[in-house]
Formats: structure tokens, C-alpha cells, sequence
């Protein structure tokens, strides 16, 4: 049975019309699309903060909504998390007041612990000051921990990191992974940021102007056409996941795909996988292995895709994970890049982003 069964048709004042249906299977989902696409409007109806004109929703084996049959229930009884962009704190209240008005929403026999939410979001010396005093990234830990508190059977949280800067978004996408890993709650989150929802979801469903037009695991369907081309410019962001990370003759090492990687230098000592990202554009592609280059990191592969689009092709080739080169059309018909053609994707380390 799926986690989530979702159909849905509302047309808006203004002629925006939501007609899209789909199936959560996975434990973290995104809905992925560019602003305007609908996809808050779907946390909305599946919150219960208001009813579309038809539809029909059921949440594991609970019916929470079947417009033919009448069938409709509260937000206040359908017991999901909700976390927004705006964090909706309570302003006279502490931290810690905060966090435990979640906690009275808990279900009898599915408690949450406290002192784990805590520990687990690092906010323990944060509980007796106000929202006020908090930067934009403490205040999101709190509405998640807040969100937490209340057991919930399925967790929504719509941009959970936009408006924030990079460092901090880097750090706020660790503690959404720790809670994943910590109670694997069913997540839906929405989001038109490639790097966390490569980063953090199972699968992805594609929004555009009201509707499904792509879903799959993140490689399949942040890699098809239709959420590429929305601008005929925008395309993939890289964003590979390193383990065995170790230092070796004044260098970071990993690997990927069971091919070393060399990693620019970096703060800490990584105690689990981190993450680099870049850009298509900063990959080179080769028929064959390539030496006497400055560039130390060669990662052999073989084609699955290419997209062609007004600005260039992109490129996804398969080194244990996707990677995605940006060439042009000329280069595509010298090189006579198809499917399963063996290629070597040349990335310079500088180029890399460590996302820990």
C-alpha cells in the first residue's frame, strides 16, 4: 500500500487550474517545481487547510478526503507535521513553550521524547530565549522540532530551506537528514532546489502550471525534458555523494562509484559521506583516459542521456552515480556522444563545493 494517495482538481479565482494525481511510495518525497507550479497548494490540501473542489486523498489506510462520498477530515485530526517557510512560531513564547505546544498534539502510545528532538536538532541552549532572538536557521530547527513533537504520521514541509544563506542551508539540510535517519516519518517536502532534493529525497514528482509532468528517482526525473527546459537554460546541478573520505599526502581523497576522487581542502574531520556539488559546465569530456593534465580527477562512465536544449546538451553519464557534463552541439557530433558510449568526465577540484 502507498504512504500517500493523491488526487486533486481546484480551479482558482484567477484561472489557475490544479488537476494532478499521484502515489508516495517512498519514505522522502519532493514535490520539485518552479514558483507557481501548485506545489504548496498540495501540502495545503493534504494538511486539511482547505478543500479543493474534488478529490480524494488516504494517508497509509486512513481516508482523509473523498469529495463523492462526502468524506472530510479536519487538519486538526488528521495528525501531519507541517513546516513552513515562515516557521509560524509563536512569538510570546519561549523556545522550549515552542516546542512543547507540539507536544500536546501527540497521540496516546506514539510518544516523541523530548530530550532527543533536542539533542537531536542541537538546540539545547537555545530553549529559554524568545524567536525573536533567533537567526532564520535556529528559528526552522524549532519549527521542525516543534513539528516532531506532535508524532505526526506524515511530515510536510514546504521550501525548508529557502531564504536562507548557503552556509546555513548546508547546515539546516543536516539536520533534516539526521531526522530522517533519526524517525523515518513519511516526508513530503517542496522545494525548486536541485542540490537538496538530490540530496535528501527518495523520489521526486515534477510540477508545472498545476500538473505532474515528470516523476521517478531524482536522477530519472530531474533528468527528462520537461524540468529541464522550463527556461531553455536552466539545467542539472551536480551533486555527488563521497565515501571513505580520508587525507593522503596533503590531500582530501574519496570515492565514487569505487573510483577515487580528489576533494578540495575542507574544515573537520568527516565522520560519514559528504556531499560536492557543481556545475555541468565545469565537467570535460574525453573519448579515452587523458594523461599529463592539471586535472586530478578522472571518473570513467558510460552515457545513459543526453538533453538537448537552446542553450547547449547536457550530458548524464553514469559513474556509480549520475554526473552531468554541459557541452555543445558540435561537440556532441565530433565526439559522437550517444547511449552507451564509454566516456571519462575530467572535474577540477577547484570547482567543487564540499557540502558537509
Amino acid at each position: 500500500m502507498s504512504l500517500i494517495s493523491f488526487q486533486c482538481h481546484h480551479r482558482f479565482t484567477g484561472g489557475f487550474e490544479l488537476n494532478l494525481s499521484f502515489e508516495v511510495l517512498d519514505q522522502v518525497t519532493s514535490l520539485f517545481g518552479p514558483s507557481g507550479s501548485g506545489k504548496t497548494s498540495v501540502l495545503g490540501v493534504i494538511a486539511g487547510l482547505w478543500k479543493p473542489d474534488s478529490g480524494r486523498i488516504r494517508l497509509g489506510a486512513k481516508l482523509l478526503l473523498d469529495t463523492r462520498k462526502g468524506i472530510y477530515v479536519t487538519a486538526e485530526q488528521r495528525n501531519v507535521g507541517l513546516v513552513f517557510q515562515n516557521h509560524l512560531l509563536f512569538p510570546h513564547m519561549t523556545v522550549e513553550a515552542n516546542l512543547r505546544y507540539g507536544q500536546r498534539r501527540q497521540r496516546e502510545g506514539q510518544p516523541i521524547a523530548f530530550g532527543r528532538v533536542v539533542k537531536t536538532l542541537e538546540v539545547e541552549n537555545l530553549l529559554r530565549r524568545y524567536p525573536r532572538n533567533l537567526s532564520g536557521g535556529e528559528r526552522q530547527r524549532i519549527a521542525l522540532g516543534r513539528a516532531l513533537l506532535s508524532s505526526p504520521d506524515l511530515l510536510l514541509m514546504d521550501e525548508p530551506v529557502a531564504g536562507l544563506d548557503e552556509a546555513l542551508k548546508l547546515r539546516v539540510l543536516v539536520y533534516l537528514e539526521r531526522v530522517v535517519t533519526e524517525w523515518k516519518i513519511p516526508t513530503l517536502f517542496v522545494s525548486h532546489g536541485q542540490a537538496e532534493v538530490r540530496r535528501l529525497a527518495e523520489r521526486v514528482i515534477v510540477m508545472q502550471k498545476g500538473k505532474v509532468v515528470a516523476e521517478g528517482r531524482p536522477d530519472e526525473a530531474l533528468g527528462q525534458r520537461a524540468p529541464l527546459g522550463w527556461t531553455n537554460s536552466v539545467g542539472p546541478v551536480n551533486l555527488l555523494r563521497i565515501k571513505e573520505v580520508h587525507f593522503r599526502k596533503n590531500q582530501w581523497i574519496g570515492r565514487v562509484g569505487g573510483q577515487e576522487f580528489n576533494l578540495p581542502a575542507f574544515k573537520g574531520v568527516p565522520t560519514r559521506p559528504i556531499f560536492v556539488q557543481f556545475w555541468p559546465s565545469d565537467v570535460t569530456l574525453s573519448l579515452q583516459d587523458v594523461v599529463g593534465l592539471s586535472t586530478r580527477n578522472h571518473l570513467r562512465g558510460i552515457i545513459r542521456q543526453l538533453v538537448e536544449l537552446v542553450g547547449g546538451v547536457f550530458v548524464a553519464v553514469d559513474v556509480g552515480q549520475i554526473l552531468w557534463a554541459e557541452v555543445t552541439q558540435d561537440a556532441v557530433k565530433e565526439l559522437k556522444l550517444q547511449p552507451g558510449l564509454n566516456v571519462t568526465c575530467l572535474v577540477k577540484s577547484r570547482s567543487l563545493q564540499v557540502v558537509d
